[in-house]
């Protein structure tokens, strides 16, 4: 029984070492990579614990490598954009302007009605009131309601709202992201102008700059100052 008892104490750090090491966000913002390895592990760590038959070294093995292979594969998603969304998946805007997109539900099968269900959770009663509804990589929901609808602020008392969209990343850690460029119908031109307008003299400068279909821009210079 103390033999069993030290096992599972040692399998718990083990699990609980390797899960802080790989840097694990809540259970609710898992991507598909990391929601699996969570699976995984909880199913190997049980092994050398209900089998004392097999060495402690041979389950904890295992785990190690699992939890290696998963820094590697976040290290790639970081550096490759191409690799994220094959690995992690896209955004995918389900409501446009007050409307379902029929297109992109059937490609995520789903329903109006779990959509119907996460606005009424985000507390949005009516769809004409949303701008843009967008699932995110998560699985969640993210909606943005139309100017109208939106909370209002102290500063928003003194001016007009403004629409807004859905921002896209265009340069991140001083590398254009063209795909999202073409989205938004931007040059390579077009976004070293825009970086230059807001103090970056090149790309390399830039540690993240974003860009919606309303023209609201978000950028970040390397040193850390934002503009």
């Amino acid at each position: 029984m103390f033999l069993l008892f030290l096992r599972t104490l040692l399998v718990y750090a083990a699990v609980i070492g390797g899960l802080r090491f790989t840097g694990k966000r809540q259970l609710g913002e898992l991507s598909t990579s990391e929601f699996a390895v969570t699976i995984l592990v909880s199913e190997l760590a049980s092994i050398p614990i209900q089998d004392t038959a097999v060495p402690l070294l041979g389950g904890i093995l295992p785990l190690a490598t699992l939890l290696a292979v998963e820094v590697l594969v976040s290290c790639l998603c970081r550096r490759s954009s191409r690799a994220r969304r094959l690995l992690c998946g896209n955004p995918c805007v389900v409501i446009r302007d007050g409307a379902f997109d029929d297109a992109m539900l059937c490609r995520l099968r789903l329903a109006p009605e779990d959509i119907l269900s996460a606005l009424r959770l985000a507390g949005v009663t009516r769809v004409q009131d949303v701008r843009r509804a967008v699932v995110e990589p998560n699985g969640q929901l993210s909606v943005i309601p139309r100017a109208g609808r939106q909370p209002l602020t102290a500063d928003d008392l003194h001016q007009a709202q403004q629409e807004q969209g859905v921002p896209l990343v265009l340069v991140s850690e001083g590398r254009l992201i063209r795909r999202n460029a073409r989205q938004l119908g931007k040059t390579d031109a077009e976004i070293l102008r825009l970086c230059r307008g807001r103090g970056a003299a090149s790309l390399e400068q830039v540690f993240l700059l974003t860009l919606d279909d309303c023209g609201n821009a978000f950028l970040q210079l390397r040193s850390g100052g934002d503009a």
